[in-house]
């Protein structure tokens, strides 16, 4: 960003100062950097002299040497400044502090743009010549990618980032099925290729068959894990059988939720389908297809070569840091990231990727007024033993990953020196991040406490925007005493990724605060529950307050813990939810959360979207509740005046908030609101966001963005067929193709070899006392039927005890639909609570269900029950749960006892007629 100082005075003081320099020697505590300088002169004046034997310096890493030069002389005696001019600069290396760049607190150094400058350091290279062919693509030649001396896979026209060659262009393939052994591609023996291969539809690896085999590692596929992606590249690809393998498996696997995972494939020249999408092969040949705005004679085409501009290296281990350092003003871009040969993938957050600004073992470091664009990776990390830095009013635009990155994944206890803590993140702009690693966040926390993160404004990504705290459960950790408070928050998710927050936090955060943030626009992928959240605690978050924000237009709910303790949600306006407002995912032996005082206002969906509410491990009370639709509010079953009877939600009161122009995201109270009657305070949501001078306010009102149906989902998934017997899958693996569900505490869902229907083997699914879902453990098939008849059938056998719920539902809406839908317990099969069969215990007996779906349902199931030496019972026109059943998307066998027992399955068979 240029300096605030307005237009004509930077024009005039700007010149007038260099005009001034360029005359008089400086003293020893300026150095100069400019385009025009040379790193063999002193630095000490602006201009070169005549003689062309003194001027500026030409780099960063110059001025560096400079200033260590200056040091041997004996230490500073005054600050230090490095002022750099205006002008585009080529970095050809990274700038490297360490301890021995440091400054003091009495004579810090600054690496600072001169007064009224914007310089640019650009780690790219311009290419240049080239021809149209007669497919109207573009070609160029870049000899050192030809010689093995240089490859990219990033590029810029005109300053926008351009589109890796992809196949599909919009939305996705689905992955048929996982495969577990088969052929490796590196040795041509059989091997185990689990979480390394799939079975892809034929059709969509068909463009792969004009990839030379030599070319195949460049094609590179990029995997849809809920809230990650992986990328990876290809070791193998059969189109006639449509195997895929890759060079290294990846954490998630491909059927990790289950059959139809989304994937696409980049970087072929059959791709090379769309204007704006790119190529290039290893022969030096870059190939582009022009967008209609773009002239390519005349156009700025530029590919990263160096992927880090700065990166300080202080020795934490060793107590010996970087001090008292400033960069202000500077603006770097086209940062580069190459994927390696095994590939790459995160459990979460992509806390593996690299920053083109990086810290370890910083003190006192600070980065102001900068820029950091057009990069492959995060912008800006401090990493390991950094304390007391700050990053204030920069502007981090079209990341290929996030954009601050504060602390590690994993810290010593014992040597607070390699901790991370006491950093500022203030008044930034996070914009356009995760181009490449989807799953990269805006600004994360990591193990790091004592931070603020405040005032700034984040959008436009795919997955969380702000992200505090680096343990799942209830383990130590330092990452406490955050404040995360007035950041505006916004068009998160796009529909591509799930399971993210506005605001999402992790474990023990006893003293973190998350308030007065405005959070809106956050659309999650979210096709069966995984959700797109305003506020969101998950696992483990305790002792938080979170208060005065405003959450509204989101995918899931406006708030929702996971699991966690004694947490306080209170004073916040939660509005306008798509699937349901509120969600408590687990219930646990403490007081879950406490949710006071707030105003909670919606018009479609329920108030409680998934989990409990009714009991007395969480507290409501003294909320302001409105459905704006019209519909009585429902409390999971009980109406208010239930609850109360009960001594929950004391204080509580339906009646509307009456807001200025909800509809328009004004949630100004008008004179006559009923919220004080619950002990509503007033807040001023227009203080989240940046501050500062009006142009630099006004820079996020350039960003366009959709309405709130910006994302629509893609189509569903391919139908899934399964004629399954399980004889293939390894004794205590899960069945193939489905999404297992339990919880690790005795429960358990595998295949086994104790009995079968027909063969050696079937699914055990065996439930446990003290499960924190009573539907845990549960099976899960997502066959994604639209039209025609679906049908199911499969065996099963109960032990004693048993108690089994099979339901088939409609999940590509929300509230979810229910259609066929059965129990099994104490021996019998009900439906809609009429007995309908006496079943028995120990023996193997046959359940089949068909039903017309999609646009074919009628609101109608058949079922029938076979049992041993017995003939068909039949129970046709059996009315389904609901009658907006259609689309079959989720069908599954949960075990709702609460003791330990089982049942089997075996011989699933589901098929669309």
């Amino acid at each position: 960003m240029k300096s605030a100082m307005p237009t004509i005075l930077r024009r005039f003081i700007g010149p007038a100062m260099m005009i001034l320099a360029a005359s008089h020697p400086a003293p020893a505590a300026t150095l100069y950097v400019a385009p025009h300088g040379n790193d063999a002169w002193s630095g000490r004046v602006a201009e070169p002299n005549a003689a062309r034997t003194d001027g500026p310096l030409a780099t960063l890493a110059g001025a560096r040497d400079a200033v260590r030069k200056l040091k041997t002389a004996g230490p500073l005696d005054e600050p230090l400044r490095i002022v750099v001019a205006d002008g585009r600069y080529s970095m050809h290396e990274t700038l490297v502090l360490t301890p021995a760049d440091s400054g003091t607190a009495a004579c810090p150094i600054r690496y600072e743009a001169a007064p009224g400058a914007a310089p640019r350091f650009t780690g790219g290279r311009l290419i240049t010549e080239f021809t149209r062919g007669d497919d109207g693509v573009w070609t160029a030649r870049v000899p050192d990618v030809a010689t093995g001396e240089w490859y990219f896979e990033q590029l810029w026209v005109n300053g926008r980032r351009a589109v890796r060659a992809r196949s599909p262009n919009k939305f996705y393939y689905h992955i048929a099925a996982k495969v577990d052994r088969g052929i490796d591609p590196a040795t041509g023996q059989v091997a185990d290729l689990t979480n390394r291969a799939f079975r892809a539809r034929v059709e969509n690896l068909e463009s792969l068959r004009s990839v030379p085999s030599a070319r195949l590692s460049d094609v590179t596929l990029v995997t849809y894990h809920s809230w990650e992606t992986s990328r990876s590249r290809l070791a193998g690809a059969d189109p006639d059988s449509g195997t895929v393998v890759v060079t290294a498996g990846i954490p998630w696997g491909f059927a990790y939720w289950g059959a139809n995972c989304r994937y696409h494939l980049e970087n072929f020249r059959a791709a090379l389908d769309e204007p704006g999408e790119w190529f290039l092969d290893r022969d030096g040949t870059l190939s582009y297809l022009p967008r209609p705005d773009e002239d390519m004679p005349t156009a700025s085409v530029i590919a990263p070569v160096l992927d880090q501009f700065v990166r300080i290296e202080g020795e934490p281990d060793e107590g010996r840091f970087v001090e008292h350092v400033t960069i202000k003003g500077l603006g770097f871009e086209h940062g580069q990231y190459v994927l390696p040969p095994t590939g790459h993938a995160d459990g979460q957050a992509e806390v593996t990727i690299e920053s083109a600004i990086v810290a370890d073992g910083a003190r006192h470091v600070a980065i102001e007024d900068c820029e950091v664009k057009h990069v492959g990776t995060h912008a800006v990390w401090f990493r390991r033993g950094c304390r007391d830095c700050r990053i204030q009013r920069c502007w981090l635009d079209d990341l290929g990953g996030g954009g601050v990155m504060i602390g590690q994944t994993r810290v010593d206890l014992d040597k607070p020196d390699t901790q991370t803590s006491h950093i500022v993140c203030d008044n930034n702009i996070v914009h356009g991040a995760a181009r490449i690693h989807q799953g990269a966040i805006g600004v994360w926390i990591g193990h790091s406490g004592h931070n603020q993160v405040t005032h700034n404004d984040i959008s436009d990504q795919y997955y969380t925007g702000i992200s505090v705290g680096w343990s799942w459960g209830y383990r130590p950790t330092i990452s406490v005493q955050n404040k995360i408070e007035f950041n505006h928050i916004h068009h998160l998710g796009w529909g591509v990724l799930s399971d993210m927050g506005g605001v999402y936090t992790l474990g023990l955060s006893q003293g973190t605060t998350v308030s007065n943030n405005v959070i809106h626009d956050v659309y999650s992928y979210d096709r069966y529950g995984r959700g797109g959240w305003g506020l969101y605690n998950d696992e483990g978050s305790t002792g938080m307050i979170l208060e005065n924000n405003l959450v509204y237009r989101v995918k899931t709910g406006t708030y929702h813990q996971h699991y966690g303790r004694e947490n306080i949600v209170r004073n916040n306006i939660l509005a306008c939810s798509m699937d349901g407002q509120i969600q408590r995912s687990r219930v646990e032996e403490h007081l879950s959360f406490t949710l006071a005082n707030n105003l909670i206002y919606w018009d479609q969906g329920p108030l409680i979207s998934a989990g409990r509410i009714n009991d007395d491990n969480v507290k409501l009370e003294r909320n302001l509740y409105f459905d704006a639709s019209g519909a009585a509010v429902d409390f999971q079953g009980l109406t208010l005046a239930q609850r109360q009877e009960k001594g929950w939600d004391l204080g509580s009161l339906i009646e509307d908030p009456l807001f200025v122009d909800p509809a328009n995201g004004d949630f100004r109270l008008r004179s006559e609101s009923p919220a004080a009657k619950v002990g509503f305070q007033p807040f001023d949501y227009t203080k989240a966001g940046l501050y500062g001078d009006a142009e630099w306010v006004s820079i996020p009102s350039r960003f366009t963005y959709p309405p709130v149906e910006f994302a629509p989902l893609p189509p569903l998934p391919p139908p899934l067929q399964i004629d399954d017997d399980f004889e293939f899958t390894p004794v205590g693996s899960p069945p193939a193709d489905a999404e297992v569900n339990v919880e690790n505490h005795g429960d358990l869902i595998h295949v086994t070899d104790e009995t079968a229907a027909g063969g050696v083997r079937s699914v055990k699914i065996q439930d446990a006392p003290g499960l924190q879902a009573v539907f845990n453990p549960h099976l899960v098939y997502k066959p994604n039927y639209t039209s025609g008849q679906a049908r199911c059938r499969f065996d099963l056998r109960l032990d004693p005890g048993a108690v089994l719920f099979h339901e088939w539902r409609s999940w590509d809406v929300s509230p979810y639909r229910i259609g066929p839908s059965l129990w099994i317990r104490d021996g019998k099969l009900t439906v809609a609570d009429h007995p309908l069969v006496d079943l028995p215990v120990g023996q193997w007996f046959q359940i089949e269900i068909a039903a017309p779906v999609g646009t074919d349902a009628d609101g109608k199931w058949d079922l029938t029950v076979t049992l041993p030496g017995e003939t068909p019972r039949r129970f046709p026109g059996l009315a389904v749960a609901n009658p907006d059943f259609k689309n079959h998307t989720w069908i599954g066998w949960c075990s709702m006892a609460t003791d330990k027992t089982a049942f089997y399955l075996d011989n699933v068979r589901l098929k669309n007629e």
